[in-house]
């Protein structure tokens, strides 16, 4: 029974608008998930809320031993020394969350960036636990991405590989808050959804509903014409990015995940017509485009996959079923 019970980890998720904390077993088990929106994004905030809300769920649970924290950061993160380092959205640097965690509740901690952290979900839980190379991309409030080659994550020469979010799509383009213009993010993220949408003449006059991404995609899945064409500029933008890529990757496979990849139908057509306007075909018949099969839960999977393989998780994901 104490061997059950240590094989679980607490996950932490945290995103642009919201957060999440769940306990996990090994195997990719949700044992339970808390969802929770942020109220003030400060780096004092965002501490104050993870620690109570992770309390929380920890003291609800206490008959399961937990070994390892784990937690995924939106932006740029130092693995290593379990910093954050940066979110350009938000505007939180340079806060040792590790070192926090670690002191609050007396558990290794372990983080990477959120991308990152998702495909390593995919290769221990998901969509590509038979594939050695793939890319990963969220798209949410702002939009990531991560390399899997030869079977371990690629992290680059500065440890920040996968900001697909800023490659730039319009040159000269909206100001992005990472200091450049035309990025995808401004151009395809959540936020850049609604604009686009309102940009196209779409109904903003309702008082009672938030215009956000998922109300223009419960449009657009109703047969609204600007909503539909609203995603279909999401595919255009996405596309363009990801046949770029995957001609100097040969990926196996583009894995997408994030809130907006719930409504993939409504993009795809669109995001696969536009990657074979980009890729060089010959060199990439094989590859597949598909969406995430954990939903809003990919982030906490993320969390837990490196709370499990620790802090060697760039290689020791075959761990995980250890």
């Amino acid at each position: 029974m104490a061997s059950k019970m240590n094989n679980h980890v607490l996950a932490i998720d945290i995103g642009g608008s919201k957060y999440m904390v769940g306990i996990i077993d090994i195997k990719g088990n949700i044992i339970e998930s808390r969802r929770y929106e942020w109220q003030e994004l400060t780096s004092k905030t965002v501490v104050q809320s993870i620690i109570k809300s992770s309390r929380e769920l920890v003291e609800e649970h206490k008959d399961i031993s937990l070994k390892s924290i784990g937690v995924t950061i939106p932006g740029l993160a130092d693995p290593r020394e379990g910093i954050w380092i940066e979110s350009s959205f938000s505007g939180i640097k340079n806060i040792n969350i590790g070192d926090i965690l670690q002191k609050e509740f007396g558990l290794p901690v372990y983080i990477d960036n959120d991308a990152q952290a998702c495909a390593l979900a995919e290769k221990t839980f998901g969509a590509c636990k038979e594939n050695k190379d793939f890319l990963y991309m969220t798209i949410s409030n702002g939009i990531g991405g991560a390399v899997f080659a030869n079977n371990s994550l690629y992290y680059g020469g500065f440890g920040n590989a996968g900001e697909i979010g800023h490659c730039v799509v319009v040159e000269n383009g909206f100001q992005c808050k990472c200091g450049n213009k035309g990025c995808l993010e401004v151009y395809a993220a959540g936020p850049a959804i609604v604009r686009n949408f309102i940009e196209l003449g779409g109904d903003t006059n309702s008082r009672e509903i938030t215009i956000d991404a998922k109300y223009i995609s419960e449009l657009a899945y109703k047969g609204d014409e600007i909503a539909i064409k609203t995603f279909d500029l999401v595919g255009k933008y996405v596309g363009k990015v990801i046949g770029t890529i995957c001609n100097v990757l040969n990926p196996q496979k583009v894995i997408i995940g994030g809130g907006v990849s719930l409504s993939f139908s409504l993009f795809e057509q669109s995001l696969k017509d536009t990657v074979r306007d980009y890729i060089y075909i010959s060199a990439n018949k094989g590859l597949v485009i598909e969406p995430s099969p954990f939903g809003y839960n990919g982030g906490l999977l993320g969390a837990a996959a490196i709370a499990i393989c620790g802090k060697d998780h760039r290689y020791n994901w075959g761990n995980i079923n250890n």
